[in-house]
């Protein structure tokens, strides 16, 4: 049985499959996917993995690359100690 709810983040729809239903009907939850569908897929009820649109999954390891976090964390400093510039300085 495939379960759905709303999150609040991205308003997608996503959903729990177990690993039966999800070998029975793999077609149609890769079209799924491709239309902006996610999933939880679960074994004996327990999840395992995430199958995933690719420009979420593109998004998810780009927010978690050393390279931005460094950046991230340096914007914070600077914001921190006041060494931001307002948006329309910028301009």
């Amino acid at each position: 049985m495939v379960t759905t709810e709303t999150t609040s983040r991205t308003q997608e729809r996503n959903g729990e499959i177990g690993i039966k239903e999800l070998k029975s009907g793999a077609s149609r939850v890769v079209d799924e996917v491709a239309a902006g569908r996610s999933y939880v897929i679960t074994k004996r009820g327990a999840p395992t993995d995430v199958l995933m649109p690719v420009e979420e999954a593109e998004d998810l390891v780009l927010a978690n690359a050393e390279e931005f976090i460094t950046l991230r964390r340096r914007a914070r400093d600077g914001y921190r100690r006041g060494r931001t510039k307002p948006l329309q300085d910028l301009a």
